[in-house]
């Protein structure tokens, strides 16, 4: 089973259990469903959703009640349903709590299901309320205390992932020039382009989170960019490393000094992208009969990877 499923479904499951149980504590079972449907909208795979679901909740449970109750006064079943909408979605967006629609609306729809008027009560409102917000509050209770996750410990973990990866394919290609080794098989993109996936989601999750300033001052969104650049040119890059002749390949000094280059521009001290010389892969052309194309296109390569690994280099996690 995937792991984030698998944590999810847990946490769930614990929140709905609390929920029940203390229903049942408190002699509150009639109407369970409350707490229930709170804990499944509230949470979420991540943390700082919950809580922003958990206040639209509160919120449109409040707001719902309290139009609700006042239409239910003069009206019931699917008319008033109607007219409560109506008037409680323009309040909703006139306060700024758009987020809150759905679960106002859902409200309405269940307090109007009521047949009695004397039912609905200021006194049902206020204890239907309250069981929402135990709801909310056991969900973001047991997804911060069981199940914590950061973003942004997250996103410098797939940061230090990726570098490990290409440090160490980038050593196999030096022992593979100095003859050390077999030449090294070409990156699987899928597994990178994975690890960029999540890396951008965590980015537009954290960018809409409380924690958004911190992300900017660390400019994650400048080193995503950086990546997907650094992996569109490896990708090339390689390819064209795997269509060099071998035993010719392994004499060629050019292509042992632009490894290290790559090298440092990651893991050492990252200097400036160097200049054009096709004069040198021409006369390298020559001597050791590469073709002049393959060594000209994989050099134009190496140079936007060779500023792009520079760039994360500068703007790693310290």
């Amino acid at each position: 089973m995937n792991a984030e499923l698998l944590r999810n479904t847990l946490k769930l499951a614990v929140a709905a259990f609390i929920t029940a149980a203390l229903a049942v504590h408190f002699d509150r079972i009639q109407y369970i469903w409350y707490p229930l449907m709170a804990v499944v909208i509230v949470v979420d795979d991540n943390d700082d959703h919950t809580v922003a679901a958990a206040s639209s909740r509160i919120l449109g449970t409040v707001m719902g009640g309290l139009i609700t109750f006042l239409v239910h006064t003069m009206l019931s079943g699917w008319i008033g349903v109607l007219v409560s909408l109506l008037v409680m979605i323009p309040v909703l967006q006139l306060l700024g709590w758009q987020n809150a629609q759905g679960t106002a609306g859902l409200t309405a729809v269940m307090f109007l299901m009521i047949p009695s008027h004397a039912a609905l009560n200021w006194d049902y409102v206020f204890n239907r309320g309250l069981d929402t917000i135990v709801g909310c509050a056991v969900a973001i209770l047991v997804g911060l205390m069981f199940w914590p996750r950061s973003g942004m410990a997250e996103l410098t973990a797939a940061d230090g992932e990726l570098r490990q990866v290409l440090n160490r394919q980038l050593a196999h290609y030096s022992d593979w020039l100095a003859q050390r080794r077999a030449r090294p098989q070409p990156l699987d993109p899928a597994p990178l382009s994975s690890t960029l996936q999540r890396m951008e989601q965590l980015v537009s999750v954290e960018s809409r989170g409380p924690r958004h300033q911190v992300l900017k001052r660390s400019g994650w969104e400048q080193r995503l960019r950086l990546w997907q650049l650094a992996q569109l040119h490896w990708i090339a890059w390689e390819r064209l490393m795997a269509a060099l002749p071998q035993v010719e390949s392994q004499q060629a000094e050019p292509l042992r000094r632009s490894v290290a280059e790559l090298q440092r521009q990651l893991g050492g001290a990252p200097g400036p992208t160097p200049l054009r010389d096709p004069g040198r892969w021409h006369e390298l052309s020559q001597q050791l009969h590469l073709p002049l194309l393959s060594l000209l296109a994989l050099a134009e390569e190496q140079r936007p990877l060779h500023a792009a690994l520079g760039g994360l280099n500068r703007m790693a996690p310290r």
